[in-house]
């Protein structure tokens, strides 16, 4: 759909939609419901109420197919049940039709799903407005809007009768308007349309509308008594009278067609008359219908009535000769009409006068033009037409005959196109030369008879269709594609015949590139005859055959069930392939031993496959009804029963113990009893979660999944009958998970929680538990890697030196799951004792560590940790170029050469402020000591990151007095 909308017409019309006019509402509710089922009618569908009848969008969809032509695909819920598919599927619509190029403003899927009354006949008007009136006005170029051009469309249709419409309301509440419209469309139908009295409204629209209905096609969209209503509005009436547009008058309607007739001879033309002498005329009516011919002539004015004489003549109903008899000079007003109405030119103005000299007739005189004498760019069954211009060539009139290639004589019509100017038209039925003879007062033209060959301009055989293959059913809308680019320019047409020899209508478009898409809707079953003609040559090997199959057949329909016996629990899939089977509404119902309808869920894995799944739960026999279209496909019965009672199957073993955690590299034994649970010969084993639909699937499956996620290596075996032990060894710390099921059912407990420690791989490491390299009046350090051994409470305990009346209080910090940093104080030398526990267990083999502490003129370091100096001096901080978190650092601030002797024992009477402020400006533990002339502070810093060194002294023996200064702290 590529129809351009002018959006502020289409708005225009919306907001007369959302009007708070009741009466509008409700004839339009009636109009678009009464439209949408006139299309719905072929998907045999019907919307009762246009508020609920849409809501889960199936209709909406089949509206849309219809309307279009195409399919929206199979992405959408055929039997919705929850709001969610049905939003889905109004989604998919919304989508189609922005696909469509259609503007859908101020309108949400929401709306149409709630009901919203106004807003859905907003919508309904959108479709009617592309599809059916904007698509028949898109060859328009008249100029302004939709609306104008279609009362435009309306008033050419009423021009033979002189009336014209302004607007599409008050104009139309008589019915004479309507009335009028059918006749001009349908002369004869309705014949006396001129006279019918206005206050008969109702009676006038009920006339016009059944006619319309019978013998035009135009469906009965609208009440009589709505549109002759004065609440009727513009959307409802624009709905049904732009059915008349394309409308066709069906065969047998008793219609008649004065714009047939046709009106010859001096009588009628002028030429040759004289006052006193016979004006002989003929009027051919012989394809007009029945009906009367009626010949009146008025003379100049004063002058005495003419006379007219004429009646039927010959072989041919409808052809009549006569003449008047013109007695003075002057102009003459010739009328003729054909039941009632003016036939083409009438009346008609001849002018006599008593002129010798004007009456001469000279052939030479006689000009012709047009393809009909040339034969340029002429067809078969086109119109090839040439006039005749004989106004100086004397008082006669022209006669032709033409002949063609079979030397039979080929018909022609004449129009007079003025005085001395004659019209001639013909239609070539086949190739071939045909002889134009042209005579004029008895006399040839001088180059009559005219060579006019009729010649093909293209080459059919190349002409290529394509789609003849595809399933066609009836209520379809197959389109076949059809490529003349190689074939020359030339019009291409078909005719489409049905099983019974009716002729189908068709839609032909093309892309003005040699591209086309013919589209049909066959209703009937069997085969159907495609002919093509391309520039009036047949498509060599036509007719082609399309086969149409039923729409819907039920024994096409194949059910597969695996087995007859299904397991309590296990889902059940029913795998029905309805590919061949057409169009139809799949429906499978299952019931159960007590007579209750299962629950089922339908998966459509592609277009015509379908999987329709079910879990028995309750013993005994399932039935199931599979039905297409209406028709039922099969009814199967299904046993269920089970192997294994899950309620009596006991599950035990210290390995199931969540009080007492299993430990790495220890074996954890349970036992399975299902000796009171089975009813027969069970298999248990191991579950394999990478596989599924097992074709011989366990009674009983076990699964163990480690804190990975992954699957633990189970080993089982029977101990005696129905009683199976079942070991595994978990070979890291964690959170494992049992798991018993049967046929996808937990086994009671299931699934069990088992905690596994793995003190093994807990790593304790730092100055904190060394025996060396911890110096006394400083704090110190350790690290406990628990990452790997699972979630545990550490637990840290130290005793001091001596008596261990002294212990120390730890500070833990834990920058990072299982991983801790355990700092504390050491004030005194000599042994300490540091008792690790993580959960229940204590570290280093049961065993306290022993880290010894020093004191300060030991001064030895453990191998794993380093001594760095910075030294302080004329205002500059020298530091290494770079530092660990590991390092002790040791602040060297020297003293001058002036210092006073005391200063050596004692330094400064006011000692010095030595800060180290860490990353966050955070303090950095520091211990101050003096040695000859120097202080000493030594930080152990705990972060990553620039570190700053402040030192404030006011006594002056110190170098230069206060400054600050960084360092960087790496890992």
């Amino acid at each position: 759909m590529t129809t351009q909308v002018n959006e502020d017409e289409r708005q225009c019309y919306l907001d007369d939609v959302i009007s708070e006019n009741v009466g509008w509402i409700r004839i339009q509710e009636k109009t678009f419901k009464r439209w949408m089922n006139e299309h719905l009618k072929h998907r045999k569908l019907e919307v009762e109420d246009i508020t609920e009848d849409l809501n889960d969008g199936l209709a909406l969809i089949n509206l849309l197919e219809v309307l279009s032509h195409k399919s929206i695909g199979r992405h959408y819920t055929k039997k919705p049940r929850i709001n969610a598919q049905k939003m889905e599927n109004i989604v998919a619509t919304f989508n189609f039709m922005k696909g469509e190029g259609i503007k859908i403003v101020n309108i949400d899927s929401t709306d149409i799903m709630q009901g919203n009354m106004k807003l859905t006949l907003g919508l309904i008007w959108t479709l009617i407005f592309n599809y059916q009136i904007a698509a028949n006005l898109k060859d328009d170029n008249s100029g302004g809007g939709p609306k104008k051009k279609l009362l435009n469309k309306i008033n050419q249709k009423l021009r033979p009768s002189g009336r014209k419409a302004n607007n599409f309301t008050g104009d139309w509440t008589d019915g004479t308007l309507l009335c009028c419209l059918v006749n001009c469309i349908a002369p004869g139908l309705i014949p006396n349309h001129a006279i019918l009295d206005p206050e008969d409204n109702v009676e006038n629209v009920r006339t016009a509308m059944d006619l319309a209905e019978t013998w035009l096609g135009v469906p009965k969209l609208l009440a009589p008594e709505d549109m002759a209503s004065t609440s009727a509005d513009d959307l409802s009436n624009m709905t049904y009278l732009s059915g008349f547009l394309d409308c066709k008058v069906k065969e047998g309607a008793p219609v008649v067609y004065p714009n047939r007739a046709i009106a010859r001879g001096p009588g009628v033309s002028g030429v040759g008359l004289l006052p006193g002498k016979p004006a002989t005329f003929e009027i051919d009516a012989s394809k007009c219908g029945a009906g009367d011919v009626v010949v009146t002539v008025d003379g100049p004015e004063g002058s005495e009535p003419v006379k007219v004489e004429y009646a039927a003549t010959g072989d041919t109903p409808g052809i009549y000769t006569g003449a008047y008899f013109p007695k003075d000079e002057g102009e003459y007003t010739v009328n003729v009409t054909f039941c009632g109405v003016d036939v083409p030119k009438a009346p008609f103005k001849v002018k006599i006068y008593n002129d010798g000299p004007r009456n001469k007739v000279d052939p030479k005189k006689v000009k012709v033009e047009g393809p009909g004498l040339t034969g340029d760019n002429i067809l078969p069954e086109e119109n090839a037409w040439f006039k005749i211009n004989y106004k100086e060539a004397g008082p006669a009139e022209p006669k032709v005959e033409i002949v063609g290639p079979d030397s039979q004589p080929v018909a022609f019509t004449v129009e007079q196109d003025g005085v001395g100017e004659q019209y001639v038209q013909y239609k070539p039925p086949k190739f071939g030369m045909y002889n134009v003879a042209i005579n004029f007062g008895g006399m040839p033209l001088p180059n009559s008879p005219y060579k006019v060959k009729i010649s093909p301009k293209v080459d059919a055989s190349k002409v290529k269709i394509a789609g003849l293959a595809q399933i066609v059913r009836v209520g379809d809308s197959p389109v076949f594609e059809i490529d003349t680019s190689a074939a020359g320019e030339g019009k291409l047409e078909a005719v489409i015949v049905s099983p019974s020899g009716k002729k189908l209508d068709f839609v032909l478009d093309d892309d003005d590139k040699g591209h086309h898409k013919l589209k049909i809707n066959p209703a009937e079953v069997g085969t159907h005859t495609i002919s093509l003609v391309y520039g009036k040559v047949p498509v060599p090997h036509g007719p082609f055959s399309v086969k149409v199959r039923p729409d819907c057949e039920p024994d096409k329909v194949k059910v597969h069930i695996e087995g007859d016996k299904i397991r309590l629990g296990q889902p059940t899939k029913i795998r029905i392939d309805s590919k061949e089977a057409g169009n139809g509404d799949l429906k499978v119902r299952i019931i159960d031993s007590a007579g209750l309808e299962v629950d089922v869920d339908h998966d459509q894995n592609d277009y015509g496959l379908d999987t329709f799944t079910f879990q028995p739960k309750r013993e005994g026999e399932y039935t199931v009804d599979v039905t297409f279209g209406g028709e039922p496909v099969c009814e199967k019965k299904l046993l269920a029963e089970p192997r294994l009672k899950l309620d009596k199957l006991n599950i035990f073993g210290d390995g199931l113990n969540s009080n007492k955690p299993l430990k790495v590299g220890e074996e954890c034994k349970m036992t399975i009893d299902a000796s009171r649970a089975m009813t027969g010969d069970i298999v248990i084993r191991e579950k394999d979660p990478n596989k599924t639909g097992a074709e011989d699937p366990a009674d009983l499956e076990l699964l163990v999944v480690g804190p990975d996620g992954r699957s633990v290596t189970l080993e089982i075996e029977e101990s005696e009958e129905g009683v199976f032990k079942v070991a595994f060894t978990p070979d890291k710390a964690g959170d494992y998970v049992f798991v018993a099921e049967s046929e996808g059912v937990a086994a009671p407990k299931c699934p069990i929680p088992l905690k596994a420690r793995g003190l093994k791989s807990v790593k304790v490491f730092g100055p904190g538990i060394e025996p060396s390299g911890n110096l006394c009046g400083f704090d110190t350090h350790f690290i406990v890697d628990a990452r790997e051994a699972g979630e545990e409470k550490l637990t840290v305990d130290i005793v001091g030196p001596g008596t261990g009346e002294f212990k120390p209080m730890p500070s833990v910090v834990e920058p990072q799951k299982g991983l801790f940093k355990v700092k504390y104080d050491v004030p005194l030398h000599n042994m300490y004792g540091v008792d690790v526990k993580y959960g229940e267990d204590t570290l280093n083999q049961g065993k306290p560590f022993k880290p010894k502490v020093h004191t300060h003129n030991v001064g030895v370091f453990p191998s794993s940790r380093r001594r760095v100096e910075m030294q302080v001096t004329h205002l500059s901080l020298e530091a290494p170029s770079s530092c660990s978190v590991d390092d002790y650092i040791d602040i060297r601030l020297k003293y001058a050469q002036r210092f006073k002797p005391l200063a050596k024992v004692s330094g400064p009477s006011q000692p010095p402020q030595v800060k180290v402020i860490g990353p966050a400006r955070k303090l950095v533990d520091t211990k101050t000591s003096v040695q000859d002339c120097l202080y000493k502070v030594r930080a152990s810093p705990v972060e990553v990151g620039p570190h700053k060194v402040v030192v404030r002294c006011a006594d002056s023996d110190l170098v230069y007095g206060s400054f600050s200064n960084m360092f960087e702290i790496t890992k």
